[in-house]
């Protein structure tokens, strides 16, 4: 081939002819550009090392994978005993500043520096409470109804399948309350209890649960984030509940005042919740509003559905371990009545009381998080902006300094008197979070707890099989529920 046309055009004609008579032996070329390749990948990420963890930052120390999720509380204590009461760890790919209870309140607290995202729909919920409860406890009530009409009369303990019935129970309860009795059914009722499963599989709450997902999480991640948008969501979500959804909030306008759909009898909460979205110039809630609607009413799904469950299964887990408090929740129904609204559910003390400790001692470790919004100080160091920073739970809940010599010990009545109800959050108890961004649907969840476990104890008897549970994942107790096999016996 003539390159004498090449060579004329080129600015560096020796340079140009060298290359073009160059026939490198194709593996040594390949590996030389690995070896290249290779340097500049290390010198980059060194320099992106230097840039992303300055000397001001808190030390990054290593935890064993096997110790990080089978004995959390120990490892992230020891990991802190160590440091200034700030360290960094990485856990499942991902830097996270860990912080003691002496910053607990500074990271959970300032909103201006450490940000999350806040509910709008479950604010609207809990303003409406005993609204809310005249919608659910009918519910609550037939599946309790159908669960204790299904064992067999006699003295024998029946095995339960507690999980499955506590998210039935709460898929359909949420179903009614977020979105009216018109959309409950039994193909909507299974479909809102697999979407609240894949969305906790999708925020990597199970992440934990195979070596599998623990050891490459970012393949899992992605493997994940394609199994849940392109079927998941769409089977049980668009194609589903959340068309039909679509439709209804196109149907609001301006003068519907009630936030119901023409033609429908009860729209549920986000339909009223929905109306401040009305775009008055044009009498409807335009289509980019309601898509933003129907992503809040999934994120509702979840949390309401999903994160109360487990907590009903761990309370009703720690209920069959302990009778002698079974026997004083039965004198208070005696005492106070069987009325489930909700000013009298607030009289139920040492119920309440036990929520609350069930809450303090299951374990939470890293259940809070915050992202700095900024470089922030705290304690000697300095964490980058863009930092996750998380509080360890059981440095306040399980502290000698807030709850005494006893504070590892479940003691059911340790609130009895204290006038702190199970949904007021402090430093020293935070299970729904602190601050502006703590869980709005709190004092809700609490009363539909209560409800469940009331109607259970007035027809049945409770045992763990074995006397025990098996606590399945310790580092997200707050996501996950223990194993174990619920017996119930009919007494009514």
């Amino acid at each position: 081939m003539n390159y004498q046309p090449f060579l004329a055009m080129s600015p560096f004609p020796p340079i140009m002819d060298s290359l073009l008579r160059w026939h490198p032996d194709p593996l040594a070329f390949a590996l030389k550009a690995c070896a290249v390749l290779a340097t500049i990948v290390g010198l980059s990420c060194w320099t992106l090392n230097k840039r992303l963890y300055p000397s001001t930052a808190p030390p990054i120390v290593e935890i064993e994978s096997s110790e990080m999720f089978n004995n959390p509380k120990v490892a992230y204590a020891l990991a802190l005993r160590n440091s200034k009461g700030i360290v960094g760890v990485r856990r499942k790919g991902r830097l996270e500043y860990i912080v003691d209870r002496s910053f607990t309140h500074q990271v959970l607290t300032d909103d201006s520096k450490f940000s999350f995202e806040l509910g709008t729909l479950s604010s609207e919920i809990a303003t409406r409470l005993d609204e809310a409860m005249a919608a659910v406890v009918p519910i609550f009530q037939s599946n309790v109804d159908d669960l204790v009409n299904d064992l067999p009369l006699g003295s024998a303990l029946t095995p339960v399948d507690f999980e499955a019935f506590v998210h039935r129970t709460m898929a359909s309860a949420m179903i009614q309350l977020i979105l009216g009795k018109d959309y409950l059914s039994a193909d909507n009722i299974k479909r809102v209890e697999n979407i609240a499963v894949e969305v906790a599989t999708l925020g990597g709450i199970f992440q934990n649960m195979s070596w599998f997902s623990r050891t490459f999480p970012s393949v899992w991640r992605i493997a994940i984030w394609i199994r849940v948008f392109l079927y998941s969501i769409p089977i049980n979500f668009i194609l589903g509940i959340g068309r039909e959804v679509y439709h209804q909030l196109g149907q609001i306008d301006s003068y519907d005042k009630e936030g119901r759909g023409r033609g429908e009898s009860d729209g549920g909460t986000a339909f009223t919740w929905a109306r401040r979205y009305v775009d008055h110039r044009q009498g409807q809630i335009g289509v980019l509003d309601r898509f933003w609607i129907l992503t809040v009413v999934l994120g509702m799904i979840f949390a309401s559905v999903h994160q109360t469950a487990v907590v009903m299964i761990w309370m009703a887990f720690e209920l069959a371990k302990r009778p002698e408090d079974v026997q004083r929740i039965r004198e208070e129904m005696e005492r106070e009545g069987l009325s489930m609204r909700y000013a009298s559910l607030r009289r139920f003390e040492f119920l309440d009381s036990f929520i609350r400790e069930v809450m303090r001692t299951k374990g939470d470790t890293l259940s809070t998080v915050r992202m700095t919004t900024m470089d922030v100080p705290l304690g000697e160091y300095v964490i980058p902006s863009g930092s996750f920073v998380v509080p360890l739970a059981t440095q306040s809940h399980e502290s000698e300094f807030y709850h005494g010599e006893n504070a590892r010990d479940f003691v059911g009545d340790r609130w009895v008197g204290q006038e702190k109800p199970s949904s007021m959050l402090s430093t020293s108890y935070w299970p729904f979070g602190l601050g502006r961004w703590a869980c709005p649907g709190r004092t809700l969840a609490v009363a539909e707890i209560k409800v469940l476990m009331l109607l259970l104890l007035q027809r049945t008897e409770f045992a763990l099989e074995g006397g025990d549970y098996k606590v399945v994942d310790p580092l997200t107790v707050t996501s996950v529920a223990p194993e174990g096999t619920l017996l119930l016996q009919r007494c009514v």
